[in-house]
């Protein structure tokens, strides 16, 4: 199979009949809320569906342009009044996530870890961005950061395993990786099946 057949969107890979990917640091109801001052479309979530069996990120109904624009000036207009506020400039990173703006993304996020620098999820979620910038392994020195101060943080030991594997092509670690994953999934029913997934690991 080759990478552009692997690629469902800049996150997702079709593989074996399952959507893989990346799960972000923010699950549906964790992912960083953007103040109720503003009115903006929810960011996209983890979801776990019958295609998405390994929690894949999806992102069915972005908003078009036009609405990107207006949130994000929202935000500015917030962000003027509020320099430097974390949960503004998540909620600004999301929104540039959502509409795929990778390097928007990555500034944002980046900006708001100057006042959280140890929010796994943050960091998680800027990992993601990292991959999506075709920097997997920066990407992977955030994701070892994240699981360093939180060993239990099931999304960044998923998504070490993805890039080990499909993107780094390190094998032998990814299936290591997968066993720690594993290893949580015992205790943590919030983990999907991840039958699939280690089926692809190791295939290999």
């Amino acid at each position: 199979m080759t990478e552009s057949e692997m690629i469902k969107n800049p996150w997702l890979m079709f593989v074996g009949g399952l959507m893989i990917g990346l799960v972000l640091g923010y699950v549906i109801a964790e992912r960083q809320a953007v103040p109720p001052a503003v009115s903006l479309a929810p960011p996209s979530g983890t979801s776990a569906g019958s295609v998405s069996q390994q929690a894949a990120v999806q992102n069915p109904g972005s908003p078009g342009p036009a609405e990107v624009e207006r949130q994000l000036g929202e935000i500015r207009n917030l962000l003027a009044q509020n320099p430097g506020d974390a949960r503004l400039l998540v909620a600004q990173g999301n929104i540039y996530f959502d509409a795929q703006r990778w390097e928007e993304a990555r500034l944002s996020y980046e900006e708001a870890i100057e006042t959280t620098p140890d929010d796994p999820n943050l960091l998680t979620d800027l990992a993601v961005v990292y991959r999506n910038l075709d920097k997997p392994e920066r990407a992977l020195e955030i994701l070892a950061q994240v699981i360093e101060a939180a060993p239990d943080h099931w999304q960044a030991v998923y998504n070490r395993v993805i890039v080990l594997h499909f993107d780094l092509h390190s094998h032998d670690e990814a299936v290591a990786a997968l066993g720690e994953l594993e290893k949580l999934a015992e205790t943590n029913p919030q983990i999907p099946d991840l039958s699939g997934l280690a089926a692809q690991v190791r295939h290999e």
